[in-house]
């Protein structure tokens, strides 16, 4: 049923998603993380403050992220300064890079050639020496994302996810492989917007910079 029809049978509430990412993180080596992952910057902690004019534009009912390390303290930073609670679920984490977590993409490169070679071949659907791969981490996001939309159903509630996690909730309103996305950039401390009517989704906004 697309969004038309749902229109014409009737009003909808709608339920507004708002997303963000926590970070800048503190990562001078440039490693790959996911979870518990690397701690917010100073940087990052000052563009979370930067950001909460925005999101006091909407009603914020509960704010939820990741069990991470940064996305953690992100979302009980911006819970405290909106007045409301907030929820770690392990469902919202980036997706796992396994064996590769901590390493840089040379040490990567030097010790597992055959492996980025596939990576390479098949960025979706290849999965690091016990970790994830992004359509799997993409199928949990979603379901996750899904979940918190029908517990708030006519409320807005934030979400402070991931690259990964935050492609793939948008992923509920357009209709986005994960192989594809990689072309919806997902900016650190931005306000992306998408409101829901019933489960169709419009996107309002993409990120947004409170400091243009």
């Amino acid at each position: 049923m697309g969004l038309l029809a749902h229109f014409l049978q009737g009003p909808h509430p709608k339920t507004t998603l708002l997303l963000t990412r926590a970070g800048p993180v503190e990562n001078p080596h440039h490693l790959l993380y996911s979870h518990p992952g690397l701690p917010l910057s100073g940087e990052g902690r000052w563009a979370l403050h930067a950001l909460l004019p925005l999101l006091r534009r909407y009603p914020v009912a509960h704010v939820y992220a990741a069990d991470s390390l940064a996305e953690s303290e992100a979302a009980s930073l911006l819970a405290q300064a909106l007045g409301v609670g907030h929820t770690l679920l392990p469902e919202l984490r980036e997706r796992s890079w396994g064996a590769w977590e901590g390493k840089s993409f040379a040490e990567v490169e030097t010790l597992y050639p055959e492996a980025v070679r596939a990576w390479m071949a098949d960025e979706a659907g290849f999965a690091p020496p016990l970790g994830e791969s992004v359509r799997e981490a993409w199928a949990r996001g979603r379901e996750a994302v899904r979940a918190l939309l029908a517990r708030h159903r006519g409320q807005a509630l934030l979400v402070v996810g991931n690259c990964t996690l935050n492609r793939a909730a948008l992923s509920l309103a357009l209709p986005l492989p994960p192989e594809e996305g990689l072309r919806l950039e997902q900016d650190y401390a931005r306000l992306t917007v998408v409101d829901f009517y019933g489960e169709e989704g419009v996107v309002k906004a993409l990120n947004l910079d409170p400091c243009p």
